[in-house]
């Protein structure tokens, strides 16, 4: 118990002592040395970044500036824009005619699986209960012939027991 009295205890130690360090820190610091600080270290990071990811970067950069050109009326991009969506709208109705007709074909085929296996099951049935019944007819020959053989060796030991004790 003590033990981990004084473990937080000591945690709590470093915890003071740290933000006794940030406040003294920020005494030293004025307001723009830590806005430039962190200029620094955002310009470090898009430094690396641009290195890591050249291509990703270009293409970053291309895409902003077709955004910010297509808020002018007469820019290229808008026209160009504008071009391109009445393109692609006729062939998203392309495109929505080819599905339809896909799926047209799909719903047929699942259609003609659906009788086939209607089909093979009826025929599997069919042989199932063929199949059941002469196993019923062989089993009715065993029970008969066991029945049978129960009799007559009942009959015998009925007679053999009655010819001992006579």
């Amino acid at each position: 118990m003590t033990e981990m009295t004084e473990a937080k205890r000591t945690q709590l130690k470093r915890k003071v002592a740290a933000a006794q360090k940030r406040n003294d820190d920020r005494g030293r610091t004025t307001i723009v040395d830590r806005a430039g600080e962190r200029a620094i270290e955002a310009k470090d990071k898009l430094t690396d970044f641009v290195r890591a990811h050249p291509v990703a970067t270009v293409a970053g950069g291309l895409a902003l500036g077709v955004i910010v050109s297509s808020f002018f009326k007469r820019s290229p991009t808008r026209k160009l824009g504008n071009r391109a969506a009445k393109s692609a709208s006729g062939l998203a109705a392309i495109g929505a005619q080819f599905a339809m007709a896909y799926a047209q074909q799909a719903i047929a085929a699942a259609a003609e699986a659906s009788k086939t296996g209607a089909e093979k099951l009826d025929d599997l049935s069919t042989a199932a209960r063929g199949a059941g019944r002469e196993a019923a007819d062989k089993a009715g020959e065993i029970g008969d012939a066991a029945r049978s053989a129960t009799r007559h060796a009942g009959k015998r030991l009925g007679k053999a027991l009655h010819d001992r004790f006579n």
